[in-house]
């Protein structure tokens, strides 16, 4: 027996310095692989796993799932193939979202947690300050599935699919909220302290209570402060609150501390959209009209300038991304943003975001500093992710220079908006504020569903008294609630603009607004719903306008 020991003693002593030889010569090994070595030596001996190579497909376009009707649903959808489905349902007359993942034996928790113990021991690498996450699975697979062969654990393929996917959640995904974020028809995630079910809300069905809970406080504040590592900030009870974006583009608010939140922590993710909506979707959603969106192109095209406004949720950035489509091609478009929200196909766009301070103010980028640089670059259209603050009034003087501007601004009625823009922080003046040519409304329509959104109506600014500050306005377009429709107004002070401007009547005009109303619809009846196959519509639309119109007319 002594013997057999020191034999064996000998082979490892001779594998490990093989391996450092290799690795003194230059050989290829990872750094992860040379510190396994020392610990679970066999590995130098072991052939590679035979486990299947774990892969899914999570699809990221907008699937067409034809979600029921009715306060009876019970419907279940695939979130990832093979390992999470999500089941919207009622329970006790209220709406659930649950999801469902593969179950564990007992023996293969036990498995789990001997191969993430092992794991952890001999990983090289901070797992939570890895952003990249696509870069971690296959040094995550590689390296789980040589500890199974060092601690001699035998699964079959079922089994090591379902570890795994346990493994790569918790690792390289956001453990038990991973689900809620692949699933692409969920907008916002809300956890509301400890012992509270998780809530979010859901593309068709609205708010849903799902069944994630975080029972255990520490296990909560433990995720913060990983959520926090992924987006490369610090979080803590002495600065407990987090602002940040995730690696895939979405906004974290976080809380840390009970005293705060005092249900104790909580956080807040709203979801980026990794394929934006395009205007044909926005349209089937019922959002706006053909012929709405057409008046709003030509708007765009002929250099207004547009704010979005909205309340909380309504669908303000999806819908300025949606018009931004409209641009010309190669037009030279800068966007600002506190958080990377907008995609836009255009090569000729600088996307900017605004950078907190080191140690206080020290390096910090505003909302100010950006504008005031974008109207020294000499662009076609300004995109202001969200006007709120003393940048406005930058952002109007560059408009009075002649570069018009979008962007979107929190107010319930044009009103509103006007008011804002007038009191400080803002405070324009009546000059300035004319700049601004149309303000798009946007709001919930709890009427037609409990996620639906419509464009409450589209108003012209005409003039601002000085004497009075009151702005003169004219509504374009409105919704009406009643049968879901979009009345459009004969009077227009906008086609009335252009058509000095062009040298156009408004008949023209308004059959210009026809043909493009025509050319969404036909992009809609042939499937064009992809935000970079419109752009290549819209490309066309202005190389070639008149054999496009051909192809739509037939």
């Amino acid at each position: 027996m002594k013997k057999a020991k020191k034999t064996k003693k000998k082979v490892m002593t001779k594998v490990r310095k093989k391996a450092a030889k290799k690795s003194a010569a230059g050989a290829a090994k990872p750094r992860a692989l040379l510190k396994i070595l020392p610990i679970f030596p066999v590995l130098a001996l072991s052939k590679k796993a035979k486990y299947p190579k774990f892969e899914f497909k999570i699809e990221k376009e907008h699937a067409l799932i034809q979600f029921p009707e009715g306060k009876d649903v019970d419907f279940t959808y695939t979130i990832i193939p093979d390992f999470v489905k999500a089941r919207v349902h009622y329970e006790r007359r209220e709406a659930r979202y649950d999801i469902i993942e593969p179950e564990l034996s007992e023996a293969e928790k036990e498995i789990y947690e001997k191969l993430t113990n092992a794991f952890l021991e001999v990983v090289d690498v901070e797992l939570n300050a890895i952003r990249n996450t696509e870069k971690l699975i296959p040094y995550l697979e590689e390296t789980i599935q040589k500890v199974a062969l060092s601690l001699d654990i035998k699964l079959n393929e079922a089994q090591f699919k379902k570890i795994f996917y346990y493994i790569w959640r918790n690792f390289v995904g956001l453990n038990e909220i991973e689900p809620l974020l692949q699933d692409i028809y969920i907008e916002d995630i809300s956890c509301d302290g400890v012992g509270i079910p998780i809530f979010i809300v859901h593309r068709k069905y609205g708010e849903l209570k799902t069944n994630i809970v975080f029972n255990d406080k520490k296990k909560l504040e433990d995720f913060i402060m990983k959520m926090a590592e992924r987006c490369g900030r610090y979080i803590s009870y002495a600065e407990p609150l987090l602002d940040a974006t995730l690696p895939d583009g979405s906004r974290v608010q976080a809380t840390y501390a009970s005293d705060v939140t005092t249900r104790g922590p909580s956080f807040t993710i709203r979801k980026f959209r990794e394929v934006p909506y395009s205007p044909v979707e926005i349209m089937e959603l019922g959002t706006a009209s053909p012929e709405l969106l057409a008046y709003l192109w030509l708007a765009i095209e002929n250099g207004a300038s547009i704010l979005i406004a909205g309340g909380t949720g309504t669908g303000k950035t999806s819908f300025l991304n949606a018009l931004s489509l409209f641009i010309r091609p190669h037009a030279k478009i800068i966007t600002i943003e506190d958080t990377r929200e907008l995609q836009l196909p255009h090569e000729n766009w600088i996307a900017s975001v605004t950078r907190t301070g080191f140690a206080g103010e020290y390096g910090e980028i505003t909302l100010f500093d950006l504008l005031k640089e974008s109207f020294r670059q000499s662009p076609d259209y300004v995109i202001v992710g969200e006007v709120r603050g003393k940048e406005a009034y930058v952002l109007f003087q560059g408009m009075a220079s002649g570069i018009p501007a979008l962007g979107t601004m929190h107010a319930g009625r044009v009103e509103d908006v006007i008011y804002r823009l007038q009191t400080p922080p803002i405070e324009l003046s009546p000059a300035l504020l004319e700049t601004l040519d149309v303000i798009a409304l946007l709001t919930h329509a709890h009427e037609i569903g409990p996620s639906a959104r419509r464009v409450r109506e589209v108003t012209e600014i005409e003039a601002v008294d000085p004497s009075t500050n009151k702005a003169r306005t004219n509504i374009a377009f409105s919704w009406i609630a009643a049968d879901d429709s979009f009345s459009q107004r004969e009077y227009s002070w906008l086609l009335q603009k252009i058509s000095q401007l062009k040298g156009l009547t408004i008949d023209e005009l308004r059959e210009d607004i026809a043909q493009r109303a025509a050319l969404l619809k036909w992009a809609q009846k042939k499937g064009i719903r992809n935000y970079k196959d419109f752009a290549n519509l819209i490309a066309e639309f202005y190389h070639d306008r008149a054999a496009l119109m051909k192809k739509v007319m037939k």
